[in-house]
């Protein structure tokens, strides 16, 4: 009998957990990173996000989350963009872009087939002296934003399997449509084996 109220007692606790445990199942698909927090929000009681709309509406969230807590979520979203995310003892997280500029690089990234590119290294170098001035990588949709100081600059998208493109780019202020629009098709390479040996 104890044994029987003892186990009732410890899958009525595991339920209680799972309840508490609030999990989150969405695809999100070319959105704003505002409006997937947004999202977020709407679908949780247990924490607050805070976050400022304008800063984030530039970076594009294209991913599937499937059964993750809010926090694991943001983190997903968040990717390889310059976002952080900071979780306060009290639920509330904190989403916000780390650098801070007026200019931002956006594009998208696609094969020879028009194919998203994702995961693809982009580079911003100084066209003076190309010196590294930035840089980030394409999300699974093949789309960046990059931060910029500088309003001309030479974009080098990279790609195992590929040639490196280059382009030189203006950033503006604000972000015009021009430079959401560009996309890179980097030229296929052709990998080259080095010769065979004879074992000695």
């Amino acid at each position: 009998m104890k044994r029987t109220v003892t186990l009732l007692m410890c899958m009525a606790f595991a339920l209680l957990l799972t309840a508490v445990a609030q999990s989150i199942t969405h695809t999100f698909s070319d959105v704003s990173m505002s409006d997937a927090l947004k999202y977020l929000q709407q679908h949780t009681s247990r924490y607050k996000i805070v976050f400022i709309y304008d800063d984030l509406e530039d970076y594009k969230v294209t991913t599937t989350v499937k059964n993750k807590s809010v926090p694991d979520a943001i983190r997903q979203m968040i990717g390889f963009y310059p976002i952080k995310m900071t979780r306060k003892e009290n639920s509330e997280i904190y989403v916000e872009a780390i650098l801070k500029t007026e200019r931002r690089l956006k594009g998208v990234v696609v094969d020879e087939h028009n194919l998203p590119m994702p995961y693809a290294n982009v580079t911003l170098l100084n066209p003076a002296d190309s010196t590294m001035v930035g840089g980030g990588v394409t999300n699974e949709s093949g789309r960046f934003v990059i931060p910029i100081e500088h309003g001309k600059v030479i974009a080098r998208v990279s790609y195992v399997g590929y040639k490196p493109a280059y382009r030189l780019t203006w950033a503006t202020n604000p972000p015009i449509a021009y430079a959401a629009a560009t996309t890179w098709v980097p030229s296929r390479c052709t990998p080259t084996l080095p010769p065979s040996r004879k074992p000695w």
